[in-house]
Order: structure tokens, then C-alpha cells, then sequence
């Protein structure tokens, strides 16, 4: 279970990081810093990639605080509920679900910390199991 876990949170280090990346890079264009012709907008421009990065990221994060405990009669799952990690799935999770609600920059706001509480989450994680 434990390489299952590093491989879990490593793929939502990863999905999480791409979306405060790209949300970041976003907001440095509003503000005429960049140019919006990098291929991470033209890749996003489509609402439902935006999206299915989105969504994957919240099932990443929730799967990684789902724990698999196998012992010899019973196995069962378990959602990880002490500590502050399901807290910070929570916020999280709201966080990016609400950012289909707004438009234009508070969108990405939203997005942006979200993610970021996210890339804690797993990187917390991964330095506790290591």
C-alpha cells in the first residue's frame, strides 16, 4: 500500500502543480506580463480540459486520503480523518469547485489556492512517508 500511496500522491503533486502553473502564468498574462501565446493556454482554452484537470486533481487528492487496511478476515477502507490534511482537502476541494462558478481572474484565484492547498497535501505526505 505504501508504493500505491507515493504513486497517488506523486500523480497529484504532479496535476496540481500544472494547474497552479498554468493559473499563475494566466493571471501574469491579465496583467500584460507574458504572452498569451504559450501552448499551456492554448491547450486549456477549451473549457472541458480546464475541467478534466480540475476534477482530476480533486479525485487524486481524494483517493490519496483513502487508506486500504488488509489484515487476515477483513478488509476495508478507511478515509484518513485525523489531522490536518482532511481539512485541507476540504478547503481545497471547495476552492476548485467553486471556481466554476466565477469567471475571468477570480476564477483562477480560486484555482490557483486551491492548488496550492493541494501541493501541500501531497507534499506533506510524500515527505512523511519517505
Amino acid at each position: 500500500m505504501r508504493n500505491a500511496s507515493i504513486i497517488l500522491n506523486s500523480a497529484g503533486l504532479a496535476v496540481s502543480f500544472f494547474c497552479f502553473l498554468h493559473c499563475v502564468l494566466l493571471i501574469l498574462t491579465f496583467m500584460g506580463i507574458l504572452n498569451s501565446s504559450l501552448v499551456i493556454f492554448r491547450v486549456f482554452e477549451d473549457p472541458k480540459n480546464h475541467a478534466a484537470l480540475i476534477l482530476s486533481g480533486i479525485t487524486l487528492a481524494t483517493l490519496s486520503l483513502i487508506k486500504l487496511n488488509f489484515s487476515s478476515k477483513l478488509k476495508k477502507l478507511e478515509f484518513e480523518s485525523k489531522g490536518l490534511n482532511p481539512f485541507v482537502f476540504i478547503v481545497g476541494a471547495s476552492l476548485l469547485i467553486a471556481s466554476f462558478y466565477v469567471y475571468g481572474i477570480y476564477s483562477e484565484i480560486f484555482v490557483i489556492l486551491g492548488a496550492s492547498l493541494f501541493i501541500s497535501m501531497h507534499a506533506l505526505k510524500l515527505v512523511r512517508s519517505m
